[in-house]
């Protein structure tokens, strides 16, 4: 009789009443994966053309290089955007030949909504020796528009890069980009206005030079 009355309120307990709720399954997000500093994103290759590349009238493919005329306006779109807020743009060129005074070769990025840009490199480039009054080309980091940049942030040093190969990097943390000459450190520019700078399109341009170009790489910080 005992064993047959458990029976029965087993039963009504399964049967006869309301099933025990089944706990509700936590559903978890996916989390990215962190790319490791130094990873290479993007590696330049000209031996297809620069069918894909956006380039200006000037750019042509000499060797295993670009060139460019000294020509105003020089521009060439980098195809590919980074994904990630901070990495690096590293350009290994060679200013051949200044063919006026003003001659100019900067990396750039363009803004984008909620994201300031910037540029890089190296401006009032000179055709001779001759200084007048001192005068000597200037390499600065900056924040485009100007007015979001912290006035503080700003630096500009003299520079001559003579025809040596140089390797340009332009470094991207967050608001503040960083220009490196052949892992020196030149100069950094900070945006009050945006928490991240633009990934892009990022650009190589210039002014009035004889440009040359042996690789652009792309890598995370």
């Amino acid at each position: 009789m005992i064993a047959f009355l458990s029976f029965c309120v087993a039963s009504c307990g399964t049967i006869g009443g309301t099933a025990p709720a089944k706990p509700t399954p936590v559903l978890r997000r996916p989390t990215a994966t962190p790319v490791p500093a130094g990873t290479l994103l993007y590696e330049s290759n000209w031996s297809l053309g620069l069918d894909h590349w956006h380039a200006s009238p000037g750019w042509k493919i000499l060797g295993k290089n670009l060139q460019t005329e000294p020509m105003d306006n020089l521009s060439l779109t980098i195809p590919y955007q980074p994904r990630v807020s901070n990495y690096a743009v590293e350009a290994r060129l060679q200013i051949v030949h200044v063919a006026s005074n003003g001659g100019s070769v900067l990396i750039s990025a363009d803004r984008q909504p909620n994201k300031d840009g910037y540029r890089a490199g190296i401006l009032n480039l000179l055709q001779t020796d001759v200084r007048p009054n001192g005068s000597h080309p200037q390499v600065q980091a900056y924040i485009d528009p100007s007015g979001s940049m912290d006035r503080g942030s700003f630096e500009t040093m003299d520079y001559e890069p003579g025809t040596q190969w140089h390797t340009f990097r332009v470094e991207v943390s967050g608001a503040r980009a960083s220009l490196l000459i052949d892992d020196r450190s030149i100069s950094d520019a900070l945006s009050i206005k945006t928490d991240t700078l633009s990934d892009g399109p990022i650009r190589i341009i210039g002014s009035k030079v004889i440009l040359r170009l042996s690789s652009i790489r792309i890598t995370t910080l």
